[in-house]
C-alpha cells in the first residue's frame, strides 16, 4: 500500500476526492489530527506521477493551513516536507524550511522542482564521478537529449 499523510482536513478531503475521481479505492483513517490515506501500489506510472504532483500541491496547502492555525513554538515545529520515491519504491521525506521552499516555488513550478529532486536522488543512488561532457563523449547521453536543459 502507498500511504499519504495530511495534518489538515481540507487538503485531506481534496486528495481523497482526487483519488476517487481517478477510480482508486481509498482507505482513510484520522487520529489526533493526523489524516492517513492508503491506496494500492498497483497503479500505472502516468497516474502515479499525477498523484505525486497533486500530493505535493496539497501538501503545500496543508502546511500553509496548519501553520496559519498553529503558530511556531518549541512544541510546534515548522518544516515543509517533500516526499521522495526511491528507485526501490520506498518513500522518504526531505524536510525543508517552508520559507525556503516557498521562495523556490515562486521561481519554478512543482514539475521543475520534481525534476531537480529526481536528478539529485538518481545521482545519489547511482554515483558517477564523470562530468556531463564525459558522458556525452562516451555516447551515454545524446547532445540532443532533452535532459540537458
Amino acid at each position: 500500500m502507498l500511504e499519504y499523510v495530511f495534518f489538515h482536513q481540507k487538503p485531506f478531503d481534496l486528495f481523497v476526492s482526487f483519488l476517487k475521481e481517478n477510480g482508486l479505492n481509498v482507505e482513510t483513517e484520522e487520529s489526533d489530527g493526523v489524516y492517513d490515506i492508503r491506496i494500492s501500489e498497483d497503479i500505472d506510472k502516468g497516474l502515479s506521477e499525477e498523484i505525486e504532483t497533486e500530493y505535493d500541491r496539497l501538501m503545500l496547502m496543508n502546511h500553509e493551513l496548519f501553520f496559519a492555525e498553529n503558530p511556531a513554538s518549541k512544541e510546534n515545529y515548522r518544516m515543509a516536507t517533500v516526499m521522495i520515491t526511491l528507485a526501490n519504491g520506498e518513500l522518504t521525506s526531505a524536510h525543508i524550511p517552508p520559507d525556503l521552499l516557498g521562495r523556490v516555488l515562486e521561481v519554478i513550478d512543482e514539475t521543475e522542482l520534481n525534476q531537480i529532486i529526481t536528478a539529485v536522488v538518481d545521482a545519489i543512488e547511482n554515483p558517477d564521478e564523470r562530468t556531463y561532457c564525459q558522458k556525452v563523449r562516451a555516447g551515454e547521453v545524446s547532445f540532443d537529449d532533452d535532459s540537458h536543459g
